[in-house]
Parts: structure tokens; sequence; C-alpha cells
């Protein structure tokens, strides 16, 4: 039958589990299928557990199904070209229901089985760790960058389109993300209605109401920066967000100087949270189309299993990179390390009621503080100057805008 000769051909390509030699390189597969085939056969070994996924099956007829590396691929292969279900035939022979079916399980396979490790809250030692490579690039106490994107639903039901009408005037689904400067999403908040700006989607986030009721962070940092003591952990964002002490941004009209070097420096360090996006969008190019199915479940296991698989691929890449921006960090790292390391302490809320209330008052009550927000500002702008040395004397000043 063709799907099984379609089978042979694929294991011919890129996988050689029969017999013969395979045609395309380590690099050609990554390339094809925007996963290293580490990361590949990590997925296949758990999701084979899954009865849909089994080689032994048959079906009505009688006749063998699809391999599982067929219908991994041809889940793949809609998710990385973006490729309707109809052409999933050209090359993997396999129909229109049946690549749309692959594509579910596989998505809803790769949530059930690597959620809980690869998208999920940083603990107090990753925090620690992520907060030293903030450290290191001038920012003590960030531990991520925040933002908001959307994916058009075109299926979207008429009824319902007066909440999923985004800005760009169709419907769509946003999302919430925070990651780290390797483009690691350390959380993901997707299904939001596309009429929800990035402020009414910050008043629902799951995460802030986790830190107003001080359930996390599960650590704070406790260091100083220009004078001024820092215990809490705070996230990169643009103008848009309010001005939390728990958000850092770039000032809209520097005055002088060195408001100009700290805009340079937080707009050069938050792009990270624009390139996580832009990566995720091109790596699987049917996030950038608009989606034709149904269901919201449905996009929202797509969309998680997508950041799963970068996040896996981010992991693989960290533990054997040794580029110029790995050196640049650990250089960093121990200037800072000469002026003084941070401490971390923990967090632990008291058993009492009464004292309980105090806690929250004291630690996560004041999370909307904008007296803290313009404190932990000027303190950065003057410890980002002072670290810029020599590099800005032949800048302007930016007296003449004060003299105004």
């Amino acid at each position: 039958m063709l799907r099984i000769e379609a089978a042979a051909t694929l294991d011919q390509d890129y996988f050689g589990r029969m017999a013969g030699p395979v045609h395309a390189t380590t690099k050609r597969f990554e390339l094809q299928w925007r996963v290293p085939r580490v990361v590949y056969e990590r997925l296949r070994e758990e999701l084979v557990k899954e009865p849909y996924f089994i080689e032994t099956s048959t079906d009505a007829a009688g006749f063998q199904c699809c391999s599982t590396d067929q219908k991994m691929c041809a889940a793949l292969l809609q998710l990385v070209e973006g490729t309707s279900s109809r052409a999933v035939w050209n090359y993997l022979k396999i129909g229109t229901s049946t690549a749309n079916e692959a594509l579910k399980q596989f998505s809803r396979s790769v949530v059930k089985h690597f959620k809980a490790e690869y998208l999920r809250k940083p603990n107090a030692v990753e925090l620690r760790r992520i907060a030293s490579e903030y450290e290191a690039l001038g920012f003590p106490g960030c531990i991520g960058c925040l933002d908001c994107a959307g994916w058009e639903w075109e299926s979207c039901p008429v009824g319902w389109q007066g909440s999923y009408v985004s800005a760009g005037k169709k419907p769509a689904l946003r999302m919430e993300a925070v990651c780290d400067d390797y483009l690691y999403c350390w959380h993901l908040g997707f299904g939001i209605p596309g009429s929800k700006n990035d402020l009414n989607i910050l008043y629902a986030s799951n995460l802030f109401r986790s830190i107003r009721l001080g359930l996390w962070p599960p650590s704070r940092p406790q260091t100083t920066i220009a004078g001024f003591s820092l215990s809490w952990f705070y996230y990169l964002t643009d103008g848009v967000y309010p001005d939390w002490r728990v958000f850092i941004k770039t000032y809209k009209h520097p005055k002088n100087r060195k408001e100009k070097n700290f805009g340079k420096q937080q707009e050069a360090v938050r792009k990270a949270i624009e390139r996580f996006f832009g990566v995720l969008f091109r790596k699987y190019r049917m996030l950038r189309n608009p989606c034709s199915l149904w269901y919201t479940d449905d996009m929202a296991n797509i969309m998680e299993a997508c950041v799963i698989m970068h996040n896996m691929t981010v992991l693989d890449r960290k533990a054997n990179y040794t580029g110029t921006r790995k050196a640049r960090v650990a250089t960093d790292a121990a200037e800072t390390e000469g002026a003084g390391a941070t401490t971390y302490h923990a967090l632990e809320p008291p058993t009492d009621y009464y004292q309980r209330v105090n806690w929250l008052h004291e630690v996560a009550g004041q999370v909307e503080s904008r007296e803290h927000h313009a404190q932990l500002q000027n303190a950065l702008v003057e410890h980002m100057y002072s670290r810029a040395g020599d590099d800005i004397v032949g800048e302007s000043s930016g007296d003449e805008f004060e003299s105004q």
C-alpha cells in the first residue's frame, strides 16, 4: 500500500530504523523537523506509550496502521511548515482526517508527558541561576522578560467574535509569556480572548495572582544597588505595563545621559522576549497562519507543545554551547562577583492567621507599589551608568534637555 511505502521512504530518509543507510544528515534532520534528533527520540520514547502511536495496531481492513514516525512527522510537518492536513498526503500518504487526528494526539501527548518538566515555574535554585545571569548583564534581581502575543483564530464562531476580535480586527487567542536571556520559556498563559489587551491579561494572570498571594516566588534576593536595598524579584517589560515594583521599564523621554544609557541597556536585554516570539513563530509556522481548528483546547495543546519542544531544544543547545555570549556572560559574572554577591532568603509564611495577614501585607501586598518602582528604577540607572564607565564619555550628557 502507498502508506507502507511512504513509511519505508520516511525511514530511509531520516531515521534508518530498518536496513539501509540514512540519506539525511543530523543537521538536515534538525533543519527539516525543527528539533534535534536527540529531542525527537526523547519525544518518541514517551509517545509510543500512548495507544494511538502503537505500531502493532491494524485498521478495519487488517492492514498495518501508520508507523509511529509517520504520525509524529505528520504532526510536525503541519507545525513546522504550516501546511494543511491535505498537503501531508504528498509525502507521507496520510489522509486529511488522519493527519488532523495525528496533530491533535501528538500535541496532547507532548503536553501530557512533558509539561510538568519543561513548562513550569522555576524553583529556588533555578531562580538564583536566572538572576545571576541577569546580574551579569547589569540587572540584579531580574528573573525574566514579560510580554504578550496572539494567534489568529480563523474558525472562531460568529457568536463569539465580539469577545475574540483583536486589535487587528481578526479573532485571535492571546498568550502571556516569560522567558530568560537564553529564550527558555518559564511561564505561558494561553487562551485569553483577543479583545483583552496586555493590562487585562495582567490583571487575570495566574502568575501575578500567585505573587500577590505570596505563593510565588519561593525565595527573594537581598542585595544593594547603588545604595538601594533590593528584596524582591522583578521583570523587564515595555511601556504599556503599570509602574509596579515587579516591573522595570525604560524611559519614554530620557532627560539626561544616565537615563539614555539605562534605556539602551534595558531595551537590549528586554529584546529576549521579542526574540522568543520571533523564534517560536518562525520555527513553527503554523502559529503564524490563521488556525482552522474549532476548539480552543486543541489550540492550547498545540501552543504548549510548541513551547515545550522549543524549551527542550534550548536545553539541548545550551548544554553544548561554547559561543561568544557564554564567554561574555562569564566575564561579566566574574566582575560582578568582585563587587559583591547577591544573597537569597526563603519565603516562609507564618502559620498563625493574624501573623500571615501582616506577612502578606508586607511581602506580597506591595507588588503594585509605585514608590518602590521609582526607587528601583533610579538605582538601576545609577548602577548601569557606573558599569558603563568610559564607554559613554563621548556621548551627549543630555543636560540640554534639563535646561529647556
